[in-house]
């Protein structure tokens, strides 16, 4: 089966490869549609120009050369035989624009000339009339600079690249946040798989060895020590079911709870041997599952009750308007270095191991989750 890490890549390679064409595609019809709209634009403005020339020319007179202004500045009136009659400023010195001759039937045509050396003209050339020897007008522009160049591909190509990049790195995020409840749920299944391997084994030999020699071994004790593994499975399964439902988000009953009364319940049921004492300035109320917030108080209680030498101390009061719960025991404590490790999956410590061998390792991690999901946080500081 791939990593998740491959399906990641594999994914994000896939998106940001159709990312990439739809991109392209989107470029190049960008490009096309900005050319069109220039080559138009100017087209238009050179038919104005060379339609009133014509007029002119029809009533009988000669186009003023200074009637030509704006954008559109090479404008020329070109008899039968090539010869300039009239030109606008910008064209006086130049030979004639094109030697194209509109046809009678279609007599208003748009021309592109192109010669080397120079930047290619955008025209309209306009027969003034059907007779054989009428004149042309031309008028026409230089070739924009933005599409005479590269200029305009070079600004969409980067534009491009710099989509595709940002919306690949953004699809690696985003589905790496999608597969990581995923790789957390494989990750706890196989560090589970490897915690519930001993006690099967442990559970085997004991009924294996039960079978083979049943006069040498104690039914009894047999199954005393069976039920004990059993026990610790049966744990070890609640823990990892009650760890995915906090981790899958699956939503839990809020609601108002009383904090204070909460801690103090919790705190007489672990009373019995008068070692914990609980201490509050007023109620602190909460918004949150009752069920959970019982589960993560029994955990660190249990906790502290393990590692105490003499007594426990809960206490509950409001900080900066955030409920604080402090546990507090009068054991060796936890060196800095573990404080952090001992959230992890069944990490157990070896004091911890000497002090509680039926433990599952997931108590603390629990806790964490209970606190993330209440919006909260769970450490350990010195006491």
């Amino acid at each position: 089966m791939p990593s998740l890490l491959s399906l990641q890549a594999r994914c994000t390679t896939a998106v940001t490869m159709l990312l990439l064409l739809l991109t392209v595609l989107g470029g190049v019809s960008l490009d096309l549609a900005i050319r069109y709209r220039i080559e138009d634009q100017a087209f238009s403005d050179a038919e104005q120009v060379a339609t009133q020339w014509t007029a002119q020319v029809r009533a009988g007179a000669l186009p003023d050369p200074a009637s030509a202004s704006g954008t559109v500045d090479l404008v020329q009136l070109v008899d039968a035989h090539g010869t300039v009659m009239v030109a606008s400023p910008a064209a006086t010195r130049r030979p004639p624009l094109s030697t194209f001759r509109p046809p009678p039937g279609n007599r208003l045509q748009q021309r592109i000339e192109c010669h080397p050396g120079e930047p290619c003209v955008l025209l309209m050339a306009d027969r003034v009339s059907p007779a054989p020897d009428a004149p042309v007008v031309y008028a026409g522009t230089t070739e924009p600079p933005l599409i005479a160049t590269h200029r305009l591909e070079y600004l969409i190509t980067g534009a491009t690249l710099l989509i595709v990049l940002t919306g690949g790195r953004l699809m690696w995020t985003v589905i790496g946040r999608a597969l990581r409840p995923a790789e957390q749920q494989r990750h706890l299944t196989s560090v589970t798989s490897h915690e519930l391997r001993t006690p099967i084994a442990g559970l085997r030999v004991q009924l294996e060895e039960a079978l083979l020699h049943p006069d040498h071994v104690d039914p009894r004790d047999t199954i005393r020590k069976a039920l004990t593994v059993t026990g610790r499975l049966e744990a070890i399964v609640q823990d990892v079911l009650t760890m995915t439902r906090l981790r899958g988000g699956q939503p839990a009953p809020h609601e108002p709870i009383n904090l204070t009364t909460l801690a103090a319940t919790e705190t007489d049921t672990h009373s019995d041997d008068a070692r914990v004492t609980f201490h509050t300035t007023a109620d602190v109320w909460v918004h949150g599952s009752r069920i959970q917030l019982i589960r993560l108080l029994d955990n660190l209680l249990t906790n502290a009750r393990r590692h105490a030498k003499t007594a426990v101390t809960v206490r509950v009061e409001s900080t900066d308007g955030q409920a604080v719960v402090t546990v507090t025991d009068d054991g060796d404590g936890i060196a800095p270095a573990d404080r952090e490790h001992i959230f992890e999956r069944f990490t157990r410590l070896d004091e911890g191991r000497r002090r509680d061998t039926t433990g599952t390792g997931l108590g603390l991690a629990i806790s964490r989750d209970i606190a993330h999901a209440h919006h909260g946080t769970l450490r350990i500081e010195d006491s």
